[in-house]
């Protein structure tokens, strides 16, 4: 199999994110071979080096989706995800991924870094697959719950809040009495009232005082 057919193959089984034991399946030949071969696709620079046994597809893919497959399962969330729904000015150079398992961080993935942010199992919702994308990322009420959550709070532009709003309130709402967070719940509620969301800032501490 040629570079080119093997990208191809990649691709069109959306693979982004493949292992070393990945191309020995595909390419059916002994581990020492696909070795040599992967290290002549990164020198032709069509496959690039994510870390020890991992790679990835440079074609027709960007830093959000290398990201979101590096770990199963994660999303891609906080800063990162406002900058992909434009609903921040920032231009981060960091792509923040949360999930269930703990990564280092990873440096120059498409001059990218790759920060992971290690979350609790009953905090892993509010994400989906991109539809015109392979990208699992959160929903921009969750990246905000997610930027409250990690007390990254630096990181936040809030003129996604500014009436009328460029998200749902309702769910911003719904999402942070889920994360269970007294902090978090405290800072959406601050975040509402600063915004003029009087009532839904009165429902959402109300209610998780009552829990």
């Amino acid at each position: 199999m040629q570079t080119s057919d093997f990208i191809r193959f990649l691709i069109e089984a959306d693979m982004p994110v493949f292992t070393l034991e990945d191309a020995v399946k595909i390419l059916r030949y002994n581990r020492a071979y696909v070795r040599l071969f992967l290290h002549r696709g990164m020198e032709k620079g069509v496959i690039g080096h994510v870390e020890r046994g991992v790679y990835y597809v440079k074609e027709r893919h960007n830093e959000y989706e290398i990201a979101s497959h590096i770990l199963n399962p994660s999303y891609i969330s906080m800063v990162s995800a406002l900058a992909y729904y434009g609903l921040t000015t920032q231009i981060p150079r960091i792509v923040y991924v949360v999930s269930t398992k703990r990564h280092r961080v990873l440096k120059n993935i498409l001059g990218f870094d790759i920060e992971f942010k290690k979350i609790k199992s009953g905090l892993f919702f509010g994400y989906h697959k991109e539809s015109n994308g392979n990208i699992f990322i959160a929903d921009p009420e969750k990246a905000i719950v997610d930027i409250y959550y990690f007390n990254d709070v630096n990181d936040l532009d809030v003129h996604a809040l500014e009436k009328p709003p460029r998200l749902n309130i309702n769910k911003l709402v719904l999402y942070a009495q889920k994360s269970k967070s007294k902090t978090v719940v405290a800072r959406v509620a601050k975040l509402l009232e600063d915004y003029g969301y009087h009532t839904h800032a009165e429902r959402l501490s109300s209610e998780h005082n009552t829990e």
